[in-house]
């Protein structure tokens, strides 16, 4: 039954001091070797071994946070670099369809230059020929041409915003 007890309960460390060196992350630290034990009275002194070991640990820290920082804005520049080029294909494939079509406003006053020979020709008034509806400067794109290359404009600039923003702060945190 005690040994049912035993298993159930926590796992208390050893809280006493031992030769073993305590691990954080990759670096190994025993500062019983490398920082001289405080004389008694001076514990608490701007020289003692406490304080050493709290610049240690939070260089330690510092440094590991650094890393975390430097690994996160390297994952962000790789997607916004690679978003960035997928967005530029799109803009430039969809960008076409916001100029004119010219053989198309083409077509439209050819048509209506032959119906005006063949009113001319068959003694037509030339005003019951109707004017063509496209000519040249006239759009020949839909609102949702211009809302797709608004939006990808937009995700493109806010893109390579961010990759710049990124590029700044790995040079801030260097």
């Amino acid at each position: 039954m005690s040994s049912q007890l035993e298993s159930r309960l926590p796992i208390i460390p050893n809280l006493a001091p031992s030769s073993q060196p305590i691990s954080n992350g990759p670096r190994i630290y025993d500062y019983t070797d490398k920082y001289k034990t405080d004389k008694p009275g001076e514990e608490i002194e701007e020289n003692a071994r406490v304080w050493n070991v709290y610049l240690d640990e939070a260089e330690s820290y510092d440094a590991d946070l650094l890393r975390g920082f430097r690994n996160i804005i390297d994952g962000l520049l790789v997607f916004a670099s690679l978003f960035s080029a997928v967005v530029t294909t799109f803009v430039a494939q969809t960008y076409q369809a916001l100029q004119p079509d010219n053989a198309q406003i083409t077509a439209a006053l050819l048509f209506e230059t032959n119906q005006l020979l063949r009113a001319a020709g068959n003694s037509t008034t030339l005003n019951a020929i109707p004017a063509a509806s496209l000519h040249p400067g006239s759009h020949t794109y839909s609102s949702v041409d211009v809302w797709v290359n608004g939006l990808f404009f937009a995700s493109l600039a806010l893109s390579l915003s961010t990759a710049l923003l990124s590029v700044l702060a790995k040079q801030w945190i260097q």
